[in-house]
């Protein structure tokens, strides 16, 4: 038996998933609802393969 997960529900039968994900705009105030990656899931390719794959601060090459 497991446990609920932190928004009340049952985790689903089955694998565990590859990744789970929840993000915060607001400096991790509140959260939105997880996202779960499950291997055989269909996910659109990359857009690009740029590295760093971001802007931000900390991945700037300049």
């Amino acid at each position: 038996m497991t446990a609920p997960d932190d928004q009340g529900q049952e985790p689903a039968a089955g694998p565990p998933p590859l990744l789970t994900i929840r993000v915060s705009h607001d400096s991790g105030r509140t959260y939105g609802p997880t996202l779960a990656v499950h291997h055989g899931d269909d996910l659109p390719p990359l857009d690009t393969f740029q590295w760093p794959p971001c802007a931000c601060p900390r991945h700037r090459t300049h």
